[in-house]
């Protein structure tokens, strides 16, 4: 064999060999970049409708604070049987919903991949401090108004997922949680001791403002989490240092 034989065999193997070097690794990029895309996806299909619901059971229960401490907030049809019901209803479904996307992200993704497990472990402590808010763990531990077991939060939380959703799972919708809490009276059972608890908020307003205002932080503490630049939610995310005091100068009133 001449010596051009030879090269030409040698250029042939190497040209083979940087062939499949190079397809391999375009190909593991080619997997990292669908792996990174899907991570995107499950973050974009869990995190949004959960930060979209913790922002507005915040929103909420930044007025009802305010309220508690004394303070005028606009309603459109005050002290009307109409607008009783719509604060009832319509606050029982923002802390339910809130619930409801917090037991999907747990049963369907098992955990909100954030690209690293120390941020990952952040999530789950920001959820387990609302949690915690709710059930009473958190300070402060003597107030005994507005709590919320830790199964009691699960149940409810069970209960918003829609069994008829065709593809993915999602929450009940404000008008399919009316009509299941109007014509099943299992599923409203269920919301009994929140009921009793929001009772109790009204009769104990100091105590009442000085619960919502720890489950409010927390709140805050997961909406600044997952939206550090404020770009889905626009609206105001600063804590109250405490209850009873002078609201934020850029709270924003119930419409």
């Amino acid at each position: 064999m001449n010596n051009v034989s030879v090269i030409s065999a040698v250029v042939s193997v190497s040209g083979a060999v940087l062939t499949a070097v190079l397809g391999g690794v375009f190909e593991a990029r080619r997997r990292r970049s669908d792996r990174e895309q899907l991570r995107r996806d499950l973050v974009s299909r869990y995190r949004d409708p959960l930060l979209q619901s913790a922002a507005s059971l915040a929103a909420r229960l930044r007025n009802a604070i305010r309220l508690l401490s004394g303070e005028e907030v606009h309603q459109a049809a005050p002290g009307s049987e109409r607008q009783d019901e719509y604060n009832r209803y319509d606050s029982l479904y923002r802390l339910a919903a809130y619930l409801g996307w917090v037991q999907i992200l747990q049963q369907e993704a098992h955990f909100l991949d954030l690209g690293s497990r120390r941020r990952n472990r952040r999530l789950m402590r920001r959820l387990g401090e609302v949690k915690g808010a709710l059930s009473g763990h958190i300070e402060p531990s003597d107030t005994r108004v507005f709590l919320l077991l830790g199964g009691e939060q699960q149940a409810i939380g069970e209960l918003m997922i829609d069994p008829d959703s065709p593809d993915r799972p999602r929450c009940l919708g404000y008008v399919q949680f009316r009509r299941r809490y109007r014509d099943d009276a299992e599923f409203a059972g269920w919301f009994e001791p929140l009921l009793e608890e929001t009772t109790k908020v009204l009769e104990h307003p100091e105590e009442g403002a000085a619960r919502l205002t720890t489950v409010y932080n927390a709140l805050v503490d997961l909406i600044v989490y997952l939206d550090p630049k404020k770009v889905w939610i626009l609206g105001p995310n600063r804590k109250f240092e405490h209850a009873l005091t002078t609201a934020s100068p850029d709270a924003t009133p119930t419409k």
